[in-house]
């Protein structure tokens, strides 16, 4: 399915007039619908973290699913995972690397101790994700960072009531006079949150239609508009808003009903138009699935069957004339029962503190059949999740990722106890995926080209000292080392180009990766390597990125209250523990700290003489009068060792051999400080971005919970990789740390194939088996 977009001509649709197919029309249909539909990008990234809320100095783990962006599968082109953590400012604080194993990638993030408080974006990019354009929306994954987490306070001032935005939608893009139409409706505030609202429809002056919100600010309600008559829409806090215009003629399109087998559409046109074809043309992330050709002459019904859609989400059914231009569109969407049903639960409802907890999993289809499928799991104190964040694989993958627009508490349609979450979803489709067409038949595609690189790539540009002119005409060897000083060879080709490839990258993984051109001494080599992450910079920001929005503001009697976030037991939350250290040179890898090394050892001028004493390191300080040599043998001498303490002395000459002691010092020796560019150009070395370096989530086995050091984990499992077994089951287990409080496991996954899945599980760590329930 990847890529090609699939036919399947319906011819179970049953309507007023028989409906048959325009195989003469179909390759025109295409061509102006292909337009369209190569806008959807190759893959979705989403993006997974073991909790939602960070203190300072923590660790973030995270596992990245690359899907396919029509089918869900999981993708195995991409082989590089570009992430970014990107604050409010817009600034890049963290960006590295990450290796794609089978459409998959786990790892890492610190979140440095230095980070300003408040909301972060943690941005994936893969090569089929991200486009050299300058729309499309972002993948990323919305994290929090404190200070301490009893100092948290997300709360959401509501906007003012004259900043209230209400907006009208008709269903198919117009109102069309002398037909009946329904008109959504959308009410925000200030900052994007839902404001239920109610009305009133005036017809010439006169009460004609009373309506109210029934979901998030939204509601829909019917009326057929007529042109020459006065329409005012009067809310009740006395607004004022005038309808969408009305065209004297025109055409019609409206879902009638829907169920879980079929959808019934109703196009109708102004009488005195001219009979003619239509077309209804229905796809699904770009997978066109089902086309219908129809006469219409006034009103024609067409019954879809949802078994035409494949999988679970929003299809775009588009109305086409006979000269193939878009008249109008409507999404719908379609299969919620097709996901992965996952449930978790624990051996126990509460625990005491260190003891041994096992969690169950299982995975089944909408059927019940059980599933072999990949998930991953995190189980954290639940004072660390982020009410701000609203997102799981679901909401991600079949909603926000597909129509634009902020989209306030997506979870609320994929939550099955919320009865009227289709109900709901049908509403945000009407208003927030609402589009009124302006065709255009030479409309450029949506996206650029391809851009990103799984590879490190660069050109070998040498200049021979005998010659002026620089040349590329001659193969050259580049050695590849890691940040741990492994290193392999790679060929420059004639024409100077050369490429680090994803075996070597992991091969050498640890962060950087140097190279070095191994030419004689007859050329000055040079070295350009790509840098994507400033393409990738240079594009992000022309980009949108419509991240879910949450109302976290506590009212008390309409006033809002501060109420921070607090462990709701006996948990003690300790105060700031500041740890400071003094250190004159940066943290080099392994690599570097030999370079420098050699560099310190290259240093002929301060050592060590026979007697024990520093000479040559602070003017003025000697170890013994410049007229007076060391009496021990020269070959005694020796490089002093960096951070050891030797003793240095000012004398001063009273004549002859005779001297006094005027001072004398215990010092710490410290060589020439070089910086990281001094000793890369020093060693003619380049360096860029390679595979950040693996790690490993401490879990502490039998062994460590006996001993007696304070176990203040709040993340007590982090499992990237779990597999469900022929019976779509698996096991877990792990050890509970000292914190009494309510803990939540979430998991989350794919079998590989398009269906999607996450589940949850609470309990409780408590001090004293006596109070376990």
């Amino acid at each position: 399915m990847k890529r090609i977009y699939h036919l399947f001509l319906v011819l179970f649709i049953l309507c007023c007039t028989q409906i048959l197919f325009a195989q003469n029309n179909i390759d025109s249909l295409f061509v102006s619908a292909g337009k369209r539909l190569s806008c959807y990008p190759s893959e979705l990234v989403y993006l997974q973290t073991n909790k939602g809320i960070y203190e300072r100095g923590e660790d973030l783990w995270f596992k990245s699913y690359e899907l396919d962006a029509q089918s869900l599968e999981l993708s195995d082109w991409s082989r590089t995972l570009y992430l970014q953590m990107v604050d409010n400012k817009d600034s890049v604080v963290w960006r590295e690397k990450y290796p794609i194993e089978s459409g998959k990638a786990n790892g890492h993030v610190y979140v440095d101790e230095k980070l300003s408080e408040g909301d972060y974006l943690l941005e994936g990019y893969t090569k089929y994700s991200f486009c050299n354009d300058t729309t499309g929306m972002l993948s990323g994954r919305k994290i929090r960072v404190v200070k301490n987490i009893a100092q948290n306070d997300q709360r959401t001032k509501k906007g003012k009531d004259s900043d209230l935005r209400f907006d009208l939608f008709p269903e198919g893009g117009n109102l069309v006079s002398g037909i009946s139409s329904r008109l959504a409706f959308k009410a925000t505030d200030g900052k994007g949150l839902p404001v239920n609202v109610e009305g009133t429809l005036y017809i010439d002056d006169n009460p004609a239609i009373t309506f109210k919100s029934r979901h998030d600010g939204m509601g829909v309600f019917s009326l057929t508009p007529s042109v020459g008559k006065k329409y005012q829409i009067k809310l009740k806090d006395g607004k004022s808003y005038s309808l969408p215009a009305i065209y004297s003629q025109g055409i019609s399109f409206q879902l009638l009903k829907q169920d879980r087998e079929w959808m019934e559409f109703v196009i109708s046109q102004t009488e005195g138009l001219p009979e003619q074809n239509v077309y209804l043309l229905g796809q699904i992330r770009g997978i066109i699935c089902c086309v219908a050709k129809g006469r219409l002459k006034n009103n024609l019904k067409i019954k879809i069957p949802a078994m035409e859609f494949p999988s679970q989400g929003i299809v775009e059914f588009t109305l086409f004339n006979s000269a193939m231009q878009p008249l109008a569109e409507r999404l719908v969407y379609v299969h919620p029962e097709k996901r992965l049903n996952i449930s978790i639960e624990s051996d126990k409802n509460s625990y005491v503190l260190r003891e041994k907890a096992t969690l169950k999993i299982k995975v089944t289809d909408n059927d019940g059949k059980p599933i072999q499928t990949n998930l991953s799991i995190s189980v954290f104190d639940k004072i660390y999740i982020n009410p701000a964040d609203p997102t799981n694989i679901l909401t991600h993958c079949y909603l926000t990722s597909q129509i634009r627009g902020i989209i306030y508490n997506p979870a609320y349609y994929f939550d099955e106890e919320n009865k009227d979450r289709m109900e709901a979803m049908d509403l945000l489709l009407l208003t927030q995926g609402w589009r009124r067409y302006v065709w255009s038949s030479d409309r450029s595609p949506y996206h650029g080209e391809i851009f990103l690189s799984d590879e490190i790539s660069g050109i070998q540009t040498v200049r021979s000292k005998k010659k002026s002119k620089e040349t590329q005409s001659m193969e050259q060897l580049i050695q590849v080392s890691g940040a741990k000083g492994n290193s392999a060879f790679v060929w420059a080709d004639s024409t100077g180009n050369f490429t680090v490839g994803t075996d070597m990258m992991k091969e050498v993984r640890g962060g950087y990766v140097y190279l070095k051109p191994m030419l004689s001494k007859e050329f000055k080599p040079k070295l350009e390597i790509t840098d994507y992450f400033s393409l990738i910079d240079s594009l992000r920001k022309n980009k949108s990125s419509y991240y879910p929005i949450m109302n976290l503001s506590k009212t008390i009697g309409g006033q809002v209250v501060d109420m921070p976030v607090v462990s709701n037991d006996s948990t003690i939350l300790l105060d700031e523990v500041v740890v400071t250290r003094k250190a004159r040179k940066p943290f080099r890898d392994k690599f570097m700290g030999r370079l420098d090394s050699l560099a310190q050892a290259n240093l002929g001028n301060a050592y060590v003489c026979g007697c024990g004493y520093l000479q040559n390191y602070k003017p003025g300080y000697d170890a013994h009068p410049y007229w007076k040599p060391c009496g021990i043998s020269s070959d005694k001498r020796s490089k002093p060792i960096e951070g050891k303490k030797y003793y240095i002395v000012k004398f001063r000459h009273l004549g002859g051999n005779s001297f006094s002691v005027e001072d004398e010092q215990l010092v710490t020796y410290h060589g020439e400080t070089y910086s990281e560019e001094e000793l890369l150009h020093m060693n003619n070395l380049y360096r860029t971005k390679g595979y950040y370096a693996a790690r490993e989530f401490y879990q502490p086995d039998k062994v460590d919970m006996q001993l007696s050091t304070p176990d203040a984990r709040n993340t007590l499992l982090w499992q990237p990789s779990v597999n469900t077994d022929e019976k779509g089951e698996a096991t877990v287990s792990f050890y509970c740390s000292d914190i009494n409080t309510e803990f939540i496991g979430v998991v989350e996954g794919t079998d590989g194939t398009g269906l999607l899945g996450t589940g949850k599980c609470e309990f409780r760590v408590i001090r004293n088996i006596n109070l376990q329930k």
